[in-house]
């Protein structure tokens, strides 16, 4: 008789579920191994696989605030009972949790975006007190961040004063005051009278028009305007230059690149060498006939230079101010001067008239289509980018627009 093998509840119950695992894990084992990790480490990606494939249940934990304690309450016997607290008080307690955490977030955003402390003036004026032009928030005058010296303009700058008034007008707090982007023309006059004081001072030493005038020279070096992709006929350097590659610029038609940046240079360069810089020949820094001008920008004669920082030097406060700012913004000195000269009567009297006479003066919108030539010839085939060159461009046209405010 054969013998009946017993086996114990527990055992009969394990058995099987440990074959199902052991046919699972021998299943799915490859399939674990062949697959692709996610991770950086391929051996971190996947635990080793084992007989235990069962998931480990991991334990909800609520969010929220811990329920009140039980309240004590005399039931009509007498006695004390415990109870909980009442559903009134506890939607109350709720509400007054929820207005708090509204408040927080609510302070935060405003720390963020500036727009906290409401502003403490209701209009922004011009008025002229002394033989100047004032701007004042209600009653009190506009002073200067620095020297909180009342910020004076002169009668003649009109348009400068009420387009400061509109700046402040706009601001719906003290904060955005100080917020640079916001305030281009109060940064500017700013700018603009430090640099006039300076120069009232009569002092042989002036730091501020000094440092300003050697960094403004190093852009002549590099010019956007000056910097030219090489030459058409492809024979200066092989492999840098595409004779099919043209665009169908507006207002120029189906040009190349070198050829739309002749086109808009040469107007410019010579209005300067006749009229702004007499007898200076400027010539484009890269780009040039010869193959080392190909690779890198050759620097300038020391006979230019002379001449633009002696005309930098004449400048007054105003007109220096607005030749930073445009030269900062376009990347270009050569288009700075020729645009500031064409907007203010003191840079160079003569061709500020002769510049009025022909008409030749520049426009915010050719400032800024003679500083972004290479943006305007490939957004011509592949269009812009949102959010990106539309931005840049509204930019531009706004620091040339002060400029144009400041020095006019």
């Amino acid at each position: 008789m054969q013998t009946v093998t017993r086996l114990c509840p527990r055992s009969a119950v394990a058995a099987p579920v440990c074959v199902a695992q052991a046919v699972m894990a021998k299943c799915f084992a490859p399939c674990l191994l062949r697959s692709r990790p996610f991770h950086n480490s391929a051996a971190a990606a996947f635990p080793r696989p084992t007989c235990s494939l069962l998931a480990d249940v991991v334990p909800i934990y609520g969010q929220g605030p811990p329920p009140s304690p039980p309240i004590a309450a005399e039931a009509d016997d007498g006695k004390t009972t415990r109870t909980t607290e009442p559903v009134e008080n506890d939607l109350v307690r709720k509400a007054e949790e929820r207005s708090i955490r509204i408040a927080r977030r609510r302070a935060q955003a405003e720390r963020t975006t500036g727009t906290g402390s409401k502003r403490f003036w209701k209009a922004a004026s011009v008025v002229e007190a002394d033989g100047h032009l004032e701007v004042r928030l209600d009653a009190r005058p506009l002073r200067h961040p620095a020297t909180k010296q009342v910020i004076q303009l002169p009668s003649s700058k009109k348009m400068l004063a009420h387009g400061l008034a509109a700046e402040w007008e706009q601001l719906t707090s003290v904060r955005q005051a100080a917020q640079g982007h916001r305030m281009p023309l109060m940064s500017l006059v700013c700018r603009a009278l430090d640099l006039e004081a300076e120069l009232a001072a009569g002092t042989d030493i002036q730091p501020m028009r000094t440092a300003l005038i050697e960094s403004t020279l190093r852009y002549l070096d590099t010019d956007s305007l000056l910097c030219w992709a090489p030459p058409d006929d492809g024979s200066a350097l092989h492999g840098m230059n595409d004779r099919a590659a043209t665009r169908n610029v507006p207002g120029h038609g189906e040009v190349t690149l070198r050829q739309l940046q002749e086109r808009t240079a040469g107007p410019i360069l010579a209005y300067l060498s006749a009229h702004v810089w007499p007898g200076v020949v400027v010539e484009p820094v890269l780009g040039g006939d010869d193959q080392a001008s190909l690779l890198f920008p050759k620097a300038h004669p020391p006979e230019t230079r002379a001449a633009v920082r002696a005309w930098l030097e004449a400048l007054n406060g105003w007109d220096l101010a607005g030749v930073e700012r445009a030269t900062l913004a376009g990347k270009s000195m050569v288009v700075a001067t020729c645009f500031v000269v064409g907007w203010s009567p003191t840079a160079s009297k003569t061709a500020a008239a002769r510049a009025k006479e022909s008409g030749s003066a520049l426009s915010v919108q050719e400032a800024y289509a003679a500083t972004n030539m290479e943006t305007a010839f490939q957004t011509a085939q592949w269009g812009e980018v949102e959010d990106t060159h539309d931005v840049e461009r509204e930019d531009m046209r706004r620091h040339f627009g002060s400029v144009v405010l400041l020095v006019s």
